[in-house]
């Protein structure tokens, strides 16, 4: 019994992690999309039959086993959505594939109730252990009264039970903190995963990962043989708003000028902040008439914005920005950047609040 059980409690730490590698970039605390909801509850009702597959029989009709720990597992970590997959799952595969009689259905009936009791435990206001406790609790209740009444033989009773629930209880504690280890492991990698492409202020792309898709840009519109244009924006007098209003303005500034500018840009171009006031957005397959009017439309969004500060002032900002585009105002793209520079320079010269190029 004890070799059968300590093979399920392997087959579980494997599956885990796997699943916390295939979700590695999704919070499963999070609200995430549908698709990645049906997935979890699908390797989730997996993972519950594959260790239906290694049971541990007690009679001829009756096996107990670890399925209830992916439905304890979806239900906490996932949603409404994930638990009910895992749950009917498992209850299909119990009379699918064991047969049709008295203990599979009581199975069936079995994994319906751990999983409606598993899913209301987890809406409830408690943390994340609590909820994994309290719903292991209730899945050893519920299974154990419907073991009691298949066991024919009742002089092992109490040896069964005993194991049952220690093992039980073990191998549980053990998946909630491997999990949560795992979980709290790939929260790390997504955050400096993102730390090392994202602006922490604006949330924009940080120079090191525009320097990147610059990079890429130019290999792509050499090889595809396309226009690719770059902005270079600087907001007007940004030092005096910091020296009147204090730092805190400026960075709620700088905010909202991210927003300002995601608004005014096409989805798939790629907004960045290079440092301190300085933006750029790269405009992919995008000649220098389109450039010159998203631009514009940018220069214009900017200075029509009412920036209204924490400290409840309103003010008005402008910004310059310098366009280059290859082919058409430079044939070198590798010196997109120079060029893209040097006009925003002349905008700045030429009395700020300008599009030059």
């Amino acid at each position: 019994m004890l070799k059968d059980l300590f093979i399920n409690m392997t087959i579980l730490i494997t599956f885990i992690s796997l699943i916390t590698q295939l979700l590695k970039n999704y919070s499963l605390e999070e609200n995430n999309s549908f698709p990645i909801k049906i997935f979890f509850g699908f390797l989730s009702g997996v993972l519950g039959i594959i260790l239906m597959l290694f049971t541990l029989p007690v009679d001829e009709n009756t096996i107990i086993d670890f399925r209830n720990i992916p439905i304890i597992m979806s239900a906490v970590f996932g949603s409404t959505l994930t638990v009910y997959i895992t749950g009917i799952m498992i209850a299909l595969f119990r009379l699918m594939f064991f047969g049709f009689n008295t203990a599979a259905l009581l199975g069936v009936v079995t994994a319906i109730i751990n999983t409606v009791g598993c899913w209301l435990i987890a809406r409830a206001a408690l943390k994340i252990w609590q909820k994994w406790a309290y719903s292991t609790f209730f899945v050893l209740f519920a299974s154990s009264i419907t073991l009691t009444y298949l066991l024919k033989d009742k002089s092992d009773f109490l040896k069964i039970m005993l194991i049952y629930w220690c093992s039980h209880a073990l191998v549980s504690a053990i998946t909630y903190w491997y999990l949560n280890y795992s979980n709290t492991a790939n929260k790390m990698y997504r955050r400096l995963q993102r730390e090392s492409t994202k602006d922490f202020l604006t949330d924009l792309n940080n120079v090191r990962q525009f320097d990147l898709l610059l990079n890429k840009a130019i290999n792509n519109a050499l090889e595809k043989e396309e226009h690719l244009s770059l902005l270079m924006l600087d907001l007007d007098f940004f030092k005096k708003v910091n020296d009147t209003y204090g730092h805190k303005e400026g960075d709620y500034v700088l905010k909202e000028l991210g927003k300002i500018l995601k608004n005014s840009c096409r989805e798939f171009d790629e907004i960045s902040r290079n440092g301190g006031e300085e933006f750029s957005v790269l405009l992919l397959d995008c000649p220098s008439a389109q450039a010159q009017r998203i631009a514009e439309r940018i220069r214009h969004n900017v200075e029509i914005h009412p920036f209204q500060l924490p400290n409840g002032k309103t003010i008005n900002i402008t910004v310059s920005i310098g366009i280059a585009t290859y082919p058409d105002t430079l044939k070198d793209i590798g010196k997109i950047v120079e060029k893209a520079d040097n006009a925003l320079y002349s905008a700045k010269r030429t009395g700020r609040n300008r599009v030059h190029s």
